[in-house]
């Protein structure tokens, strides 16, 4: 599987803009739950410790978030998850402290959407936590973008304060040691918890020169200049100092950033972004970011992937029966793409980068 490492971003110019939504959220509950029934890459004698807990989320609903870590618990025989993994469910966790990995799913996702990659991190040493960002998830949109875009950021500080603080995982989590993972709307998520923010009069002029664009025909930059968002502090966007590296997958409204609301970006950043992705382009998106970041990211522009390469789902026959054409934009590669092998490259990668990042390993 071909993952260029670009040094440029002038080889994308002539990438298609975005035509196509990034999910239509609502429609159907079980594509959404197949979302996250992820098949695992590779198979083991020790099962990976999976639980689910609640995060309390004072003044809003409590979080749902999955919890993955190492466990010495043989792997059971049959799927035992809601996401279809064969987990060791409610295992102790080691007796040890481990680097945290937060993860955040895309616009109307869960938590479990990203499950292969964080069975890996998990593999790796890792605790791995991710919420089910409430009100931006597949089956609850209630939340306007105006909220959900402050939300999120929120979440995920809620959920290390949680585990740091929290008696029965605060042992377990080296505080000091935390990443994050965040894919399309959750690649928004954690350029915030790094120091990012959007510029709203930028993202508007962008609009107006780009209408095709996801973010721009769906409304979201109009809904969000009309809330006034555009005249909120920067320090209102969620940024969390605990948060040492990003793993950035398709980052969603990537071009609302400057060079200014990024200058404070001091964390390291992968960035990874698929060549034919047309809901969340990379010339615009990953590319633009990758220009303005104070340091120099890493980045993965992945020949013949779109944007939902960056997910692995069972896309079964009733789904193609019940909507053929989002079956074709959510489960169609280019001929010779191989989902599984990309994944598993891309999970070995993301493992070495947290690995040099949060333990000071070598590549």
């Amino acid at each position: 599987m071909k993952i260029q490492r670009c040094e440029t971003t002038e080889q994308h110019s002539g990438i298609t803009e975005a035509d196509q939504p990034e999910t239509q959220p609502g429609r159907r509950s079980e594509q959404w739950l197949a979302l996250a029934a992820l098949l695992l890459l590779a198979s083991q004698s020790q099962a990976t410790g999976f639980r689910e807990i609640s995060v309390e989320d004072s003044g809003y609903r409590d979080l749902t978030v999955g919890l993955w870590y190492p466990s010495e618990q043989a792997a059971p025989t049959e799927p035992n998850t809601r996401f279809g993994h064969a987990m060791a469910v409610d295992a102790e966790l080691p007796d040890t402290k481990m680097p945290l990995i937060l993860i955040s799913h895309g616009y109307s996702g869960w938590y479990a959407g990203h499950a292969n990659t964080a069975q890996a991190l998990a593999d790796a040493g890792y605790i791995v936590a991710a919420p089910s960002h409430t009100g931006n998830t597949w089956s609850d949109m209630s939340s306007p973008v105006e909220r959900w875009t402050l939300d999120r950021p929120r979440h995920m500080s809620r959920v290390i304060d949680t585990l740091t603080q929290d008696p029965t995982y605060s042992l377990h989590v080296d505080a000091d040691r935390i990443g994050v993972y965040g894919f399309s709307a959750g690649g928004y998520t954690a350029l915030n918890l790094i120091g990012g923010w959007p510029d709203l009069n930028h993202a508007k002029t962008h609009c107006d020169n780009t209408p095709d664009e996801f973010a721009c025909y769906e409304g979201l930059v109009d809904q969000m200049v009309n809330a006034n968002m555009q005249q909120l502090p920067a320090d209102s966007w969620g940024s969390d100092p605990r948060i040492k590296a990003a793993s950035i997958a398709a980052p969603g409204l990537g071009f609302a950033y400057t060079e200014q609301t990024l200058a404070e970006v001091a964390a390291p950043v992968q960035l990874w972004s698929g060549a034919l992705d047309t809901s969340v382009p990379t010339k615009t998106n990953a590319a633009s970011i990758a220009a303005l970041l104070p340091d120099q990211p890493e980045k993965n522009w992945v020949a013949n992937a779109g944007h939902f390469a960056f997910l692995v789902m069972p896309c079964r026959e009733a789904f193609k029966r019940e909507d053929p054409e989002e079956y074709e934009i959510v489960c169609v590669d280019k001929p010779g793409f191989d989902r599984y092998a990309f994944h598993a490259e891309m999970n070995a990668s993301m493992v070495r980068f947290f690995d040099r990042e949060l333990k000071g390993k070598a590549e």
